[in-house]
């Protein structure tokens, strides 16, 4: 990628972009996140802590709090450098790819320490999830299409 600045327009949108609900969405996990002072070897903690799902021991819990809360913080540095420091196109995708990939380990992470779901629970949640969405669609197209003069 050039060395081109980030505009005032793709700032917005990047930031924007990962306020939306499911950006994480094909994210990869970062391999490590560097937190107080050490490394904590993130893809593959999130990867047992899933396998481990509903059956976490208190130690995995107070051990998953502790890596939401640098997982947490290290996102926030990211969109704060993202909305405030002058920067490369290149380097603001690269920030934006990385808080996308901390926002997929957070998705896991704050589901580990809940029973996993039967295949007929998860159909039914997201059957809710994909009429709600359809609805909500449905509300912002006839909405705008009041406001719009026709022919």
């Amino acid at each position: 990628m050039s060395d081109e600045k980030l505009s005032k327009y793709e700032r917005e949108n990047l930031l924007l972009k990962l306020d939306k609900e499911f950006a994480f969405a094909g994210a990869t996990i970062p391999p490590e996140l560097e937190a107080d002072g050490g490394r904590i070897p993130l893809r593959a903690f999130v990867f047992e802590m899933s396998k481990k799902r509903g059956r976490l021991t208190p130690e995995d819990i107070a051990e998953v709090d502790r890596v939401i809360s640098a997982v947490k913080r290290k996102r926030r540095e990211i969109i704060d450098r993202i909305s405030r420091e002058e920067m490369a196109k290149s380097e603001a995708q690269a920030l934006y790819a990385e808080a996308r990939g901390l926002d997929r380990a957070l998705d896991t992470l704050y589901n580990a320490p809940m029973p996993k779901p039967s295949i007929k629970e998860e159909a039914n949640r997201a059957k809710m999830e994909d009429g709600r969405r359809w609805l909500n669609l449905m509300r912002k197209v006839y909405s705008g299409e009041e406001k719009r003069k026709r022919d």
